[in-house]
C-alpha cells in the first residue's frame, strides 16, 4: 500500500478534535525544547478554518 503525500493525523472525541501538525527541524526543535515557537514561526503562515459542527435537537 503507498503511503499519501500528504495527510491529516487528529484524534477526537465528542467535544474536541486535536490535530497534529509537522514542523520542519529549525521550527520543530527549538519549539520542543522552549516550550513555544521560535521567531522564525510565523503566525500568518497558518491557513487553518476550523468551523463547529452545527447542534441539531
Amino acid at each position: 500500500m503507498q503511503q499519501p503525500q500528504r495527510e491529516i493525523r487528529a484524534v477526537h472525541t465528542a467535544s474536541t478534535v486535536t490535530v497534529y501538525q509537522a514542523y520542519a527541524p529549525e521550527i520543530g526543535g527549538p519549539a520542543a525544547r522552549a516550550g513555544r515557537f521560535p521567531a522564525a514561526w510565523k503566525r500568518d503562515r497558518m491557513t487553518w478554518v476550523i468551523k463547529p459542527r452545527s447542534q441539531t435537537s
